[in-house]
């Protein structure tokens, strides 16, 4: 959520290098949009709210003229509404800021601000933390010092990029919890909350850790503890480039991301294991000794969790609980047999799981991260970890990320479960022998076009409930989240067995349900459940596997999906009701790649 962008050079391009900037991070999510420059020795703040275009916009009529300096961002609301005295940047005093994160303690601190003679407009805790930083610089007017005495006092998750208006050369950055890098041109600096934002302009950049201050000039970087003490650093290199943000002829990213399916679930698994179990071994931590595993993670993250439990559980006999991120560390989790808990995260930088990691160090408990992101926080902290190989992914709502979350875990299902000594090294190469024909399963789901009639009758109601039994529970969750996500309509998935049990007097003549039957052991009593809605009157769109001989008096509209080995049963299955979810929202008009209210990294708790 939110984003940064910030540029010091020898060249006055600031304007067009922070709007290139803010387009390339709006699929995070956003409602304002605002940057300041430095424009003869007066630091000029432009805001507004809606688009990066509507800021855009304004510059071009102010005339503005660009700058060697310059700080931009685009909001997500958290502390007032979303309108332009909100916007970021804030500005007071010496001191021009942007913000992603929280300050928790902006209260007390608003209060000791109000008593030196600071007066806010806005309601953000961003206001209250320029305010302050301006107030301890004037005390010795040594930046550093005023940097590190304000990181102290704030409480909570800050990146900060800073214009100090007595220098009007320099840009400084802080950060805690939540994400910066610095990047590094030939006679240029940049700040930025991820790589996408600056890769038109430059490739290598810096990765800040936690607390550090970073001090950029046209040409150097010194980076810093929070004790300034000046530390060396690494330039690391972006494997991506701007082609992985630009939608290739697609209508939309999502749509773009779920064609990229097959390529990415392919990489993802080619990564640890072509042709042998053995390869898949080496390449994977040893967890053998675990006898319990916390997947802990937040939306699709978790509900690639819940396919994770049921295959781990019953292919490696190993008991998994899965949790929601925000609130494990509430919850007092037990430890008491050897336990690994593992985090699923698409940025690496989701700030509930991340604090959720960090209580599982602190109590000496073993952690293993799943992400995308090379270097991110998460997979700093952790003890082990694994990646998956989705490259960037742009739509707020995720598909093909989560897709190689499922393989990667179901990878993990086997390697467990070989391990364990519940199946055997030829069982466990012939299970692999047809892992690799995912790709061209996936790839022939996508062409397959059987969700578009369901799709019109979806398109025109506000309720919408999913029913499936095992793993096949756990894939309507995530169908469930992706419907009501993009297309805004009021969506619910239930456990079938449960619909006795008070959800069935939802149902009424025409409600659409959509079952999802794949388990084959649970095929009879899902069936059942099925007839017990039809009889209802709802309207029954069966996602159903094709080996499965169901008679068309059970559905009004059938979508088959492939049989497979139920450790990819999940990859396969979801892509159609991705697709239905797509097709839906598109029918209804929906702003599908940034839905309203949403933000794709959520970096705050």
């Amino acid at each position: 959520m939110c984003g940064i962008i910030g540029y010091v050079g020898c060249e006055p391009q600031s304007n067009q290098v922070l709007l290139d900037g803010l387009k390339a991070l709006e699929y995070r999510g956003y409602d304002s949009a605002g940057m300041a420059i430095v424009v003869n020795r007066d630091v000029r703040v432009i805001k507004t709210r809606g688009k990066v275009a509507n800021l855009e916009k304004k510059i071009e009529d102010l005339h503005l003229p660009s700058s060697v300096l310059g700080i931009a961002h685009t909001r997500w609301a958290t502390h007032g509404i979303p309108n332009q005295s909100n916007a970021h940047p804030h500005q007071h005093g010496m001191v021009t800021l942007v913000h992603n994160g929280i300050i928790e303690n902006y209260g007390e601190l608003k209060e000791l601000l109000t008593k030196q003679g600071y007066v806010f407009e806005s309601e953000t805790d961003t206001e209250i933390a320029a305010a302050y930083l301006d107030y301890v610089y004037k005390k010795s007017f040594d930046k550093k010092q005023a940097l590190q005495e304000a990181n102290k006092a704030f409480r909570g998750s800050f990146a900060f990029g800073i214009i100090f208006a007595d220098e009007q050369d320099t840009l400084y950055a802080m950060r805690r919890n939540s994400p910066l890098i610095v990047a590094v041109g030939e006679h240029e600096r940049y700040i930025a909350s991820d790589v996408p934002a600056i890769l038109k302009y430059t490739k290598d950049y810096i990765l800040l850790d936690q607390d550090e201050i970073a001090v950029l000039k046209k040409d150097e970087v010194k980076i810093y503890t929070l004790d300034l003490v000046e530390r060396d650093y690494e330039v690391k290199t972006a494997t991506m480039d701007a082609s992985a943000i630009a939608k290739d002829g697609y209508e939309h990213f999502m749509l773009k991301e779920i064609h990229e399916e097959p390529r990415v679930v392919k990489d993802t698994m080619h990564a640890y294991v072509q042709d042998d179990i053995d390869q898949l071994v080496a390449s994977l931590p040893d967890l053998r000794k675990y006898q319990q595993i916390h997947i802990v993670s937040c939306g699709s993250a978790m509900y690639a969790g819940m396919i994770a439990k049921s295959l781990i559980e019953q292919a490696a006999r190993i008991r998994v609980d899965v949790e929601i991120a925000s609130e494990y560390r509430y919850k007092h989790p037990i430890y008491d047999v050897p336990t690994l808990v593992l985090i699923v995260s698409q940025s690496g930088e989701t700030a509930d799981s991340l604090a959720a990691l960090l209580l599982a160090k602190s109590q000496g408990v073993d952690t293993m991260a799943i992400v995308n992101v090379i270097g991110s926080s998460i997979a700093r902290e952790a003890k082990y970890v694994a990646y998956t190989h989705a490259g960037v992914e742009i739509a707020v709502a995720t598909t093909k990320a989560y897709c190689t979350q499922v393989a990667l875990l179901s990878l993990m299902a086997l390697n467990l479960a070989y391990v364990h000594g519940h199946v055997d090294k030829k069982q466990a190469n012939a299970i692999i022998q047809e892992v690799q024909q995912l790709p061209e399963m996936l790839e022939h789901m996508i062409e397959d076009v059987q969700y578009v009639q369901a799709a019109k009758i979806i398109s025109r109601h506000n309720n919408v409930f999913f029913l499936g039994r095992g793993l096949d529970y756990a894939l309507c969750m995530e169908a469930s989240l992706k419907l009501k996500e993009i297309s805004y309509i009021h969506s619910e998935a239930y456990a079938a067995g449960e619909l006795k049990h008070g959800t069935i007097s939802l149902i009424e003549k025409g409600t659409p349900v959509i079952a999802i039957c794949t388990e084959e052991s649970l095929y009879e009593k899902t069936i059942s459940n099925i007839k017990e809605v039809k009889a209802r009157g709802a309207n029954v769109i069966l996602v159903v596997r094709e080996d499965f001989n169901v008679g068309d008096d059970y559905y009004d509209y059938k979508i088959s999906v492939p049989k497979v080995n139920r450790l990819i049963q999940g990859i396969v299955s979801v892509v159609p009701l991705q697709l239905l979810s797509y097709q839906v929202a598109n029918l209804r008009g929906c702003e599908i790649d940034q839905p309203r209210n949403l933000a794709k990294s959520v970096t705050v708790e």
